[in-house]
């Protein structure tokens, strides 16, 4: 496969499980400004790594609100209308490589943010609530529509990638931004918060499922971080990211595909041997920061090793051979 069309998929998958994501962040955020009268819209922009970016835009337009930020303008690169149209930019230059059934329903989804001429904010749960829903159409389509070949593969590692990061975002966004005082940890309002937290991550049902009937700040991290068996975790996420990193390269040289597999792999370990003791004692903002950190490494070894890897300009001739030829004069014009 090309390594151009190959990294198109990967970030088809990333800006599908992103929009998702912002899509039911927003929702959720909706419901509980309704429900508590709080409006936490300004962690929702934390999680998207985008404050300054936002205090920028607010200088030029100064009626701009956080919730239109995330959700409507151009301006902001990681909005959900942003995010869609990067989208299906990457779905018409992929055409050949992905279903007519995924096509349509994206080009759809496109058509039914385009008649959206502008952002109104009472219209916010109905709007995200149908992206969520026709984003959710469009990953199931695609895992049953296409060959479960190389090209499939990197559309997946792009949004476990993805999944990993938002996950780790929404934990850090309760645990860092909103955390509240001392005498408040436990309390009314910081249960609520954590279930919301459940919402936005869809996992408030495999939380009861678990058999934790009250929300527990520690248990509802320990479930987003930990868990083998929900599809959000942490460690769901980088085990799939794994597997699937290492179906996509299997044709991939050694040495081109190392740094991305030697970088998940740790990840992978360094979870596995944590714990949540562990985790609150040391830190849990500084590893939830440490973690994604170590995803963008693996993304730019991905994209630097694999994607746009410079190929060989002499083929037969290996790495240290040319580096031997270049010392001693060989290799100069």
């Amino acid at each position: 496969m090309l390594s151009r069309v190959a990294e198109n998929l990967y970030w088809l998958g990333r800006y599908l499980e992103r929009a998702e994501n912002i899509a039911r962040m927003a929702r959720v955020e909706h419901e509980v400004m309704l429900e508590s009268g709080q409006e936490i819209w300004h962690s929702l922009v934390s999680t998207t790594a985008s404050n300054q970016l936002f205090w920028d835009q607010l200088v030029e337009s100064p009626d701009l609100t956080h919730s239109e930020f995330l959700i409507y303008t151009m301006q902001n690169p990681a909005s959900l209308r942003a995010t869609l149209v990067r989208a299906r930019e990457l779905a018409r230059g992929l055409r050949e490589h992905i279903s007519r059934e995924v096509w349509e329903e994206i080009n759809a989804l496109y058509l039914f943010l385009a008649l959206r001429k502008e952002y109104i904010a009472r219209d916010i749960h109905e709007f995200c609530t149908e992206t969520q829903r026709r984003t959710q159409t469009i990953l199931g389509l695609y895992d049953n529509t296409v060959l479960r070949d190389e090209g499939r593969e990197w559309f997946r590692c792009g949004m476990y990638l993805e999944r990993a990061d938002m996950t780790s975002r929404i934990i850090d966004a309760k645990y860092h931004i909103l955390l509240p005082g001392g005498d408040s940890v436990g309390g009314p309002f910081d249960r609520f918060q954590w279930t919301a937290v459940l919402r936005s991550a869809s996992a408030r049902e495999a939380y009861r499922r678990t058999g934790n009937s009250e929300v527990d700040g520690i248990k509802v991290a320990e479930l987003l971080i930990f868990s083998q068996e929900f599809p959000r975790s942490l460690a769901f996420c980088v085990q799939a990211l794994q597997r699937h990193c290492q179906l996509a390269t299997a044709e991939t040289p050694n040495r081109r595909r190392a740094a991305a597999e030697r970088g998940i792999a740790l990840l992978h370990l360094d979870i596995g041997v944590m714990d949540m003791e562990q985790l609150v004692e040391e830190g849990l903002h500084e590893f939830l920061d440490f973690f994604q950190k170590r995803l963008i490494d693996i993304d730019q070894a991905i994209t630097d090793d694999i994607f746009r890897a410079v190929p060989d300009a002499e083929p037969g001739v290996g790495r240290f051979q040319r580096q031997s030829q270049t010392a001693t004069g060989i290799d100069q014009n």
